[in-house]
């Protein structure tokens, strides 16, 4: 069906950039896991040389409430930083949050970076 157009298929686009976003790091030579403890989930825990990462990535609008599984992931298990992978849109709400962002274009090129943003 080709790549999903991310206003007529938003959530067939968010599960397409989710998919594209875990692949390249497994590919980058990461270990790639996830959590989920109902009703809480991470969509990526992310091992290896670039660190120990807790990723959620929302490719639509989003509210602070619907980063309440990588914050308490991150609470329990504090080694891991939280990353937020996003469409440009989301910048402003996870900088509000002090949580690191990335942009999924930035991402699928350079990784999850080095720290806050």
């Amino acid at each position: 069906r080709g790549s999903p157009d991310p206003v007529r298929e938003p959530d067939r686009f968010g599960s397409w950039v989710e998919n594209a976003c875990l692949a390249h790091s497994w590919n980058a030579g990461q270990h790639v896991s996830y959590w989920r403890e109902e009703p809480l989930e991470v969509d990526g825990i992310l091992e290896g040389s670039w660190g120990q990462w807790a990723i959620e990535i929302k490719t639509g609008h989003f509210a602070s409430a619907d980063l309440a599984g990588l914050l308490e992931f991150v609470r329990r298990y504090p080694a891991y930083r939280p990353l937020l992978i996003c469409g440009d849109g989301g910048v402003t709400t996870a900088a509000r949050m002090k949580i690191s962002t990335v942009t999924w274009r930035q991402f699928l090129l350079e990784g999850p970076g080095r720290g806050p943003q």
